[in-house]
């Protein structure tokens, strides 16, 4: 009996263990840590990240090498050329990219040669050693980096856009999640209203059962409080199902809550009321639209300087390309003989020989690109239309949805809050009607269905203000995840 025991209070924890206990600040809590909804978002918004990072990499430092070697058996056309038939190069350098539209490249090469003349003279490990900086500058298109400058700040305006973006995303997730709350809770509060009627009703039909014993109701009286007690009963199944169509929404958005029983915990109607009105008060009291709670504004500040730049850029897209291409060497040679018929060198003697003696070299080259047609006329124009349009709708929509969403949520909420008002008005004197007729029903004075049916006004005029106030709550949430700094009590960012 004891083991029995003790197996049944184990197995009441493990149960109590694995129940969930449903309340806004657990939920608000979880929406703002790892989930695969906030996963996604974070994913959305990383690639401008990626974007920006990819960019900062080609301004870094980039070292290449190389190693060449080449060998033939070709013979010179006369006796004193030497043919170089075993030659190796290497070379070590470093490139650095500006956003000013310069390149530059510092290397540092030897090339190595062994070879012959017909004549019998022996060339052996001959070295040339050369340090050279190299400038690539554009002088026209790019000139100082105008366009690669603004394709940066594009890019980074667009990461900051982002990052604001996936703030404005979280939000909206937690206000979602919470909306999703009081779903649950709405639902719980017209079960509730349902249960006292489903209660009533097997009353009745036992009343009328009893009633039909004494000979003072019949069959057909019976069967009308009867089939009430299965209406009801379907109505509290019905709001079963929606309740867990609910929880299923809630496993959903947080994979953890699978395998756990979700059981709704107290929640105080009186003070989320209080707070609901007094922050639909502080909205009321604002006429402007309060940018200073919202990040749109940023957004759309941000997305007008990248509109800028990017005119500018679509505008050079068929304009001439003058890029100058400058050399600067330092050569050193190392090749000796005893006997002016073998030659030597080594690589120390090739680089001794570079600040022994002035071999130094210049070259520079322009290279011209003139584009023509009508084609890249005409792409340029496209390109600056699609700008143009791709911007202006996108901070017309962000713009639009600002001011609406500040402009009608306080008419919205004065009217709901009017609604509610009726309803529960109407309710207050159904409630005295229904009360009344059940008097006049006990009396025999009236029918059951005219009872029935007052019952039934009473029931949805309940339900219709349950129904209200989440309207209010979903107005207000849809507000705040617009303007998601408001400093209100039921924002609980």
């Amino acid at each position: 009996m004891k083991n029995k025991l003790v197996l049944a209070v184990l197995v009441s924890s493990s149960v109590m263990a694995s129940d969930f206990v449903i309340t806004e600040e657990k939920l608000t809590a979880m929406s703002k840590k790892s989930n695969p909804s906030l996963d996604e978002i974070e994913a959305t918004f990383l690639s401008s990240t990626v974007d920006k990072k990819s960019m900062e990499d080609r301004f870094g430092y980039e070292a290449y090498s190389s190693y060449t070697h080449a060998n033939t058996k070709e013979k010179a056309t006369n006796s004193f050329q030497p043919v170089f038939n075993n030659v190796n190069q290497y070379k070590l350098g470093v490139k650095k990219y500006t956003k000013y539209g310069v390149v530059l490249d510092l290397s540092s090469s030897v090339d190595q040669s062994s070879g012959q003349t017909l004549s019998g003279a022996d060339y052996k490990d001959l070295h040339t050693s050369t340090h050279a900086l190299g400038i690539q500058m554009d002088l026209w298109k790019d000139f100082m980096g105008s366009v690669t400058r603004a394709n940066f700040s594009n890019v980074s305006d667009i990461q900051k856009k982002d990052q604001l973006q996936a703030d404005i995303s979280r939000s909206v997730l937690t206000n979602n999640v919470r909306k999703l709350y009081w779903a649950i809770v709405a639902n719980n509060q017209k079960t509730l209203i349902t249960q006292n009627l489903y209660t009533a009703a097997n009353k009745q039909a036992a009343d009328a059962r009893k009633r039909k014993a004494n000979s003072i109701s019949d069959k057909a009286e019976v069967a009308r409080f009867e089939s009430l007690v299965h209406q009801r009963k379907g109505q509290l199944l019905l709001l079963e199902f929606e309740k867990e169509a609910l929880y299923k929404n809630l496993r959903d958005l947080f994979p953890e809550l699978n395998g756990k029983k979700l059981v709704l915990g107290e929640y105080n109607l009186g003070r989320s009321t209080f707070e609901l009105l007094e922050c639909t008060q502080k909205i009321d009291q604002m006429n402007d639209v309060p940018y200073n709670y919202t990040k749109y504004d940023e957004i759309v500040s941000l997305l007008r300087s990248v509109q800028t730049r990017q005119k500018k850029v679509d505008q050079k897209y068929d304009d001439i390309d003058l890029k100058l291409n400058l050399s600067l060497k330092q050569v050193g040679v190392s090749s000796n003989s005893d006997d002016n018929t073998n030659y030597y060198g080594d690589y120390q003697e090739s680089v001794d020989d570079i600040s022994d003696n002035d071999r130094s070299a210049m070259s520079a080259s322009l290279l011209l690109t003139i584009p023509f047609g009508e084609d890249r006329k005409g792409t340029a124009a496209v390109k600056e239309a699609y700008t143009d349009k791709q911007f202006d709708a996108s901070i017309s929509q962000i713009s639009s949805n600002v001011k609406s969403t500040h402009e009608q949520i306080s008419k919205s909420v004065k009217i709901l809050s009017q609604i509610i008002q009726e309803q529960r008005s109407n309710s207050k004197q159904l409630a005295i009607r229904v009360k009344e007729m059940k008097k006049k029903y006990s009396q025999a004075r009236i029918p059951e269905y005219a009872l029935i049916q007052d019952e039934d006004s009473l029931l949805q005029s309940d339900i219709s203000v349950v129904d209200t106030q989440l309207q209010i709550v979903n107005t207000v949430l849809d507000y705040t995840s617009v303007f998601n700094t408001l400093p209100c009590a039921f924002n609980r960012k």
